[in-house]
């Protein structure tokens, strides 16, 4: 569940919570309209009652539907001597002994429903200023369930989305990775394109949001080890997250593929809680031949973090800091002292997005090892 929902629910529930006390009755409630019936959608009590949250039952002849139909008053001090209430089902069936009610109207304002409260005894003292706490109280609330709703609205879109990227498929580009000294084409980076043109890393993102990002990570992974069945390329690098391989899927998914060949990507945004569980769970597949590379280099402190605490075999440079470089000498400068921290700790330093001859003339001299290349 979203955060931002669960705590507009938690507030809500809450404010109900604060009116019943502050007034000093037995129960307070929120009932939502829909059609002709009306739902409990929030209730607080301190006596026993019938109902609970959830609880639907027909609008016509409740309280809710008199008060918003104009034929109740907001404030009822004694049930028993108002002439719509003192028979009304509702009266002996929830113990009504004094009630108050005010109508919740969205913002194009619609009507959703009413925030009531009542107690069990008769109340001379409710008056129509009990009926503002209440009025006031309802703008609040409907504000949040406003948000709610639009949380709501916006994780279905996002879950349409995933669903549409792990049901259709992603297409997996594979990009040459060139080794800078001799020209040759040393391995292939998988790069997942969805077909909204989405980054992967933001629809990533969307995916872990509704707790579902290692299955969209599996399946990438899936479609991508697919993809190079075939392929002669002696190494297939591949984002990979902490999450997803503590997965025991993970494991049964490389298994069809040699670990040499595997180079497992983290990005420098992924949130790594424990370095040494997760160094455990890269050792086997590092002495199995597998290659660990920290990605996108060159974003803060947070680069500094894995690769002093993951020592990956591969620094991959960003796309943001290589592109232009042949006519950026600052550029230059931040390339090569990433290349040279990666020479000083025995690890190759990789350019991504390198797609200029005027880029590429400059690598060797900053000491880059290899470079993705890029149409």
């Amino acid at each position: 569940m979203s955060e931002t929902r669960s705590d507009a629910r938690t507030a809500a529930t809450s404010m109900v919570e604060l009116v019943r006390r502050e007034l000093g009755l037995n129960v307070a409630f929120i009932s939502e309209i829909e059609g002709d019936r009306r739902t409990f959608r929030a209730l607080v009590s301190d006596v026993d009652l019938p109902i609970e949250i959830g609880f639907s039952e027909p609008y016509e002849g409740t309280y809710c539907e008199m008060i918003t139909g104009g034929r109740l008053e907001e404030v009822v001090p004694d049930t028993s001597l108002e002439p719509l209430t003192v028979d009304a089902f509702h009266t002996s069936y929830l113990g009504i002994g004094a009630y108050v009610g005010v109508p919740m109207t969205r913002r194009s304002g619609e009507l959703f429903g009413t925030l009531c409260a009542f107690s069990r005894e008769p109340r001379p003292d409710l008056s129509p200023a009990q009926a503002e706490v209440l009025r006031a109280t309802a703008v609040l609330i409907m504000r949040l369930i406003e948000v709610e709703e639009e949380v709501d609205g916006r994780l279905r879109d996002l879950a349409a989305t995933v669903d549409e990227a792990l049901d259709v498929g992603t297409r997996i580009d594979l990009l040459p990775v060139v080794e800078v000294a001799t020209g040759a084409v040393v391995g292939q980076e998988a790069v997942a394109r969805f077909g909204d043109g989405v980054p992967f890393r933001r629809r990533l993102a969307e995916a872990r949001e509704l707790g579902r990002g290692v299955e969209l990570e599996l399946s990438v992974l899936t479609q991508t080890l697919a993809a190079v069945e075939d392929s002669t390329a002696p190494v297939v690098s591949t984002s990979l997250s902490a999450e997803a391989l503590r997965d025991p899927a993970f494991q049964a998914l490389i298994s069809a593929m040699p670990p040499s060949r595997l180079m497992l990507r983290f990005d420098v945004d992924e949130k790594i809680d424990d370095y040494e569980e997760l160094t455990g769970l890269l050792q086997p597949l590092r002495l199995l031949g597998a290659r660990v590379a920290v990605d996108r280099v060159g974003d803060g402190a947070a680069d500094l973090r894995h690769i002093l605490l993951l020592s990956p075999d591969v620094i991959r440079i960003d796309a943001s800091l290589v592109r232009g470089l042949a006519e950026d000498p600052s550029r230059r400068v931040l390339v090569e002292s990433i290349a040279t921290l990666a020479a000083k700790l025995e690890a190759d330093a990789v350019a991504l997005g390198v797609s200029s001859d005027e880029d590429l003339a400059w690598m060797e001299e900053l000491g880059i090892t290899h470079v993705v290349r890029e149409s």
